[in-house]
């Protein structure tokens, strides 16, 4: 990215053709340096129509994010929170997590509009592009060992539903440990991450991505099946989805700080895609052992009945597939 690119998708944003003239004068550059802001941004998947030496338009420009916007939309929630955005960053958990070190406040809030080095579980990276998707992290303080935080990432996802569902995705469900799930196709997905833990407390980082609107090269850059909000027939402004997603957040996180994830397992349990389905795991060792998802602990393993057992599994390197159609 060059330092004209976000500047030229501004001037873009209300989708009239726009000579290269026009937009030198308004921008204060050089008219040749234009084509290859504009050669970057269309070989990103970008929705530009152009003509060759005359002009543009962006014919699906974003509703860009305003942390004065988002905060409108918290409501009641409004003093949880202090909300950054960045045009670009790496990533935002990775800011956060630097930001902890430094004795960063609980509730502060990273969203960027281009994430270049997101990532997912297992280190997977996760593709978006300018207004994509809504990639954010969040601080948050708890009280008490690691231990404790081996369900978050479970209760968040628990958030996530019930944001989504109150804007009328009734079908959206959860994929053990993280992963948000749109018709069995990846939705958006959470990442946690731990800081240096101060007297008393853990510094957690919670990363959230969730796709807005993904082109076709976007979704074969993706390794798993993909869909998007857009398919499910929402279209909203990403500042009221943010707010949406961070007032239910508060309300999760602040229940699972004094009872940890007790409370959201028989939620999380109705929301699982393959509750009560066959599954294989596919384990750090190489070993892929086979069962029937009967639940998950207090604690948020997964609980897999193999033959007459029942045995526990946690997150780290473990990845669930279906072995149902």
């Amino acid at each position: 990215m060059n330092a004209l690119t976000f500047p030229l998708l501004r001037f873009l944003a209300d989708g009239r053709f726009r000579t290269f003239s026009e937009i030198g004068i308004a921008l204060g550059v050089p008219v040749t340096e234009i084509p290859p802001t504009l050669d970057e941004l269309l070989s990103m998947g970008m929705d530009i129509e152009h003509t060759v030496g005359s002009g543009c338009r962006w014919t699906t420009p974003v509703s860009w994010l305003d942390a004065d916007r988002i905060a409108h939309h918290l409501g009641g929630h409004v003093g949880a929170f202090q909300i950054e955005v960045v045009d670009q960053t790496g990533s935002t958990n990775e800011d956060l997590v630097a930001r902890a070190r430094q004795g960063a406040a609980s509730g502060l809030v990273r969203v960027a509009e281009l994430q270049t080095a997101g990532r997912g579980r297992r280190q997977r990276t996760w593709h978006s592009g300018i207004g994509d998707a809504l990639t954010f992290s969040v601080l948050w303080v708890f009280a008490g060992s690691p231990a404790a935080l081996s369900g978050v990432s479970l209760a968040v996802g628990v958030s996530l539903v019930r944001s989504l569902r109150s804007l009328g995705i009734a079908d959206v469900t959860l994929k053990w440990p993280n992963d948000v799930l749109w018709r069995r196709r990846k939705l958006g997905g959470v990442l946690i991450e731990t800081s240096a833990r101060i007297p008393g407390a853990i510094q957690v980082v919670v990363g959230i991505g969730l796709n807005l609107r993904l082109s076709e090269s976007m979704k074969k850059r993706i390794d798993q099946a993909a869909s998007d909000l857009e398919s499910t027939g929402l279209r909203i402004d990403r500042n009221k989805l943010l707010g949406r997603v961070l007032r239910e957040l508060h309300s999760v996180l602040s229940v699972y700080s004094q009872s940890g994830f007790a409370p959201f397992k028989a939620e999380w349990e109705r929301a699982h895609e393959y509750q009560d389905k066959m599954v294989r795991l596919a384990l750090s060792d190489g070993t892929e052992p086979e069962g029937r998802v009967v639940g998950v602990g207090d604690d948020g393993a997964l609980l897999l009945a193999v033959g007459a057992n029942t045995h526990r599994f946690t997150g780290g390197e473990v990845s669930l597939r279906p072995t149902e159609p």
